[in-house]
């Protein structure tokens, strides 16, 4: 049974560049993996301008064609991204952030007859969003969305506390236990924890016991 993941989160939390390093790593094991841009928030900050260089790495893109529309004004969506679980094959899913959250998913064909869905909500405790435990409960039932339906659930943490270039081990781990005393109140697990690929020798596989993912940052390269 194919899986399917999506990844959710404030702007600038990272949600974008987990989404397209979790695609990476199904690609590197030889899975078939579809990634699909559903940002329509902010159109001009999308994974279009990677798509090349995604496709050449066993990544199958769907993203917006074209760039319109700013900030709230959104932008349209097409065939593709609304037929997107028509795919075979794994299919992860990057959401904009936005007033609506998780409603964006109402557009996807068939996504609630999905058997193995995760969804995903990607906390960088750098943002004032989501500084603070208190901060962090308050924005995930934001991120819910204002169709509480029972498929639409955040499964999963990805604790992805981060500065840019600038991101020490110390603000990770410091990020992470902020991320994991809202986990704990929320009843959410923390699936993985976001390291970029220039800490990967201060880090092990795991940190107390949770998964961590190493990103290459491609998504500096995405603003267009």
């Amino acid at each position: 049974m194919r899986k399917v993941e999506v990844f959710a989160g404030a702007y600038a939390s990272g949600k974008s560049e987990t989404a397209l390093n979790r695609a990476l790593q199904f690609a590197k094991k030889g899975e078939k993996i579809t990634l699909v841009d559903l940002d329509t928030v902010e159109p001009a900050y999308t994974l279009r301008p990677l798509e090349d260089k995604l496709t050449q790495r066993g990544i199958n893109v769907i993203t917006q064609p074209e760039y319109e529309g700013l900030g709230e004004a959104a932008n349209y969506v097409n065939s593709r991204q609304i037929n997107c679980l028509s795919v075979s094959g794994d299919v992860i899913i990057d959401v904009g952030y936005g007033a609506s959250g998780l409603d964006i998913l109402d557009i996807i064909n068939n996504i609630d007859n999905e058997d193995y869905m995760d969804i995903f909500i990607v906390i960088n405790t750098s943002k004032f969003e989501t500084f603070s435990k208190e901060n962090i409960i308050e924005y995930v039932s934001f991120a819910e969305g204002l169709e509480k339906r029972p498929w639409k659930k955040f499964s999963g943490i990805i604790s992805n506390t981060h500065l840019g270039d600038e991101t020490t081990k110390e603000d990770i781990i410091r990020g992470y236990q902020i991320i994991k005393s809202a986990s704990i109140e929320l009843g959410i697990p923390i699936r993985a924890i976001g390291v970029a690929q220039n800490l990967k020798n201060q880090f092990e596989d795991k940190y107390d016991g949770v998964d961590v993912w190493f990103y290459e940052r491609m998504m500096p390269d995405a603003l267009w």
